[in-house]
C-alpha cells in the first residue's frame, strides 16, 4: 500500500512516545545556574534526532514496526539504517539489531555513517546496535540468522548490482518464515510518471521485479500501489494523490510492503 495522509492514531501515539520522525524539541532549562550537557540534550531529544528524515516517515516508521510482528529477543537485520533512529527502537524494544551500512562509501546515494559515530550513539542510548559498515555481500551474515529484516526508503537508492545483492543476501539470511519489511519511496517526477528515468535521488523500483528475485510471498501491500505489479494504473494513483501522504521536500509517496520467505 501507500502511506496514507490520515495517520492512524496508534501511528501518532507511537510517533509521540518516540519522538519520530524528526526528534523531539528541546529546550536549554537553566535551573539554579545549570545547565544541560550536550549529550543529556541528545538524550532528550530522542534517537530521530540524529539525522534528518522525510515527512513520509510520520507513516513509515510506525508502519514498519508494527507490520514486523516482532518480539523481544528476535534477531533483527536492517539494510541501510544509517543512524537514524528505527535501530534504537528496535533495540530498546528487546531485539538484537545488526545494521549494515557502507555510508559515504555506497555506489548510490549514502549518508554519513561509521563505526565512531554508531559507538557514540550507542552509548547515549544504552542500546547495542551492531553496525557492519560495509556492503551486504561483505557482512559476514550467516544463513537464516535473522527473524525480521528492515528496509526503510533504501532500495529506491541502489544501482541495480546493489539491489540485486540486497534481495539475494536478506532471502539468504532470513530464517523460513521470516519477514522483510520494506518501504520504497514512488517519485511522481519520474518514470512511470513522465518520461525522465531518475531523478537525484534514484529510480523508481519495480517491485514486481524484486519480488521474482526469489520465491517471495507478499503478505502485505494492495497490488494496485505498487509500481510494476499489473493492477498498478498510474491514472488511478494520480487522482488520489490527496488520500496519500507526499514528501514534504521532495515529490515522494512511500510504498509499504511486506515480503515473507517461504516456511518451508
Amino acid at each position: 500500500m501507500i502511506a496514507s495522509a490520515i495517520i492512524p492514531e496508534k501511528y501518532e501515539q507511537w510517533n509521540v512516545w518516540h519522538g519520530a520522525p524528526f526528534g523531539r524539541r528541546v529546550r536549554l532549562l537553566r535551573v539554579k545556574r545549570w545547565f544541560m550537557s550536550a549529550a543529556q540534550v541528545q538524550r532528550a531529544c530522542g534517537v530521530f534526532a540524529m539525522q534528518m528524515n522525510s515527512s513520509t516517515r510520520t507513516f513509515e516508521y510506525p508502519w514498519a514496526f508494527d507490520a514486523g510482528q516482532l518480539c523481544p529477543g528476535m534477531k533483527v537485520l536492517e539494510i541501510g539504517g544509517g543512524l537514524a533512529g528505527f535501530q534504537f527502537v528496535l533495540d530498546q524494544f528487546g531485539c538484537e539489531v545488526v545494521n549494515v551500512d557502507p555510508g559515504l562509501e555506497a555506489r548510490g546515494v549514502g549518508w554519513p555513517c561509521d563505526k565512531k559515530s554508531m559507538t557514540r550513539l550507542n552509548v547515549f542510548f544504552h542500546t547495542r546496535v551492531d553496525l557492519r559498515n560495509t556492503t551486504v555481500e561483505r557482512a559476514k551474515l550467516a544463513d537464516g540468522e535473522f527473524d525480521r529484516a528492515y528496509s526503510i526508503s533504501v532500495i529506491e537508492h541502489l544501482p541495480a548490482e546493489d539491489l540485486a545483492n540486497v534481495m539475494s543476501h536478506v532471502f539468504r539470511t532470513l530464517k523460513p518464515g521470516g519477514l522483510f519489511i520494506l518501504t520504497v519511496d514512488l517519485f511522481l517526477n519520474i518514470q512511470p510518471f513522465c518520461s525522465q528515468r531518475t531523478n537525484k535521488y534514484g529510480t523508481n523500483q519495480n517491485i514486481c521485479e524484486l519480488m521474482r528475485s526469489h520465491p517471495w510471498k507478499l503478505v502485505s501491500g494492495k497490488p494496485d500501489e505498487l509500481f510494476g505489479l499489473p493492477e498498478f494504473d498510474t491514472d488511478k494513483i494520480l487522482g488520489r494523490l490527496d488520500t496519500f501522504l507526499l514528501g514534504q521536500y521532495f515529490p515522494a509517496l512511500a510504498q509499504c510492503i511486506v515480503l515473507q520467505k517461504p516456511a518451508t
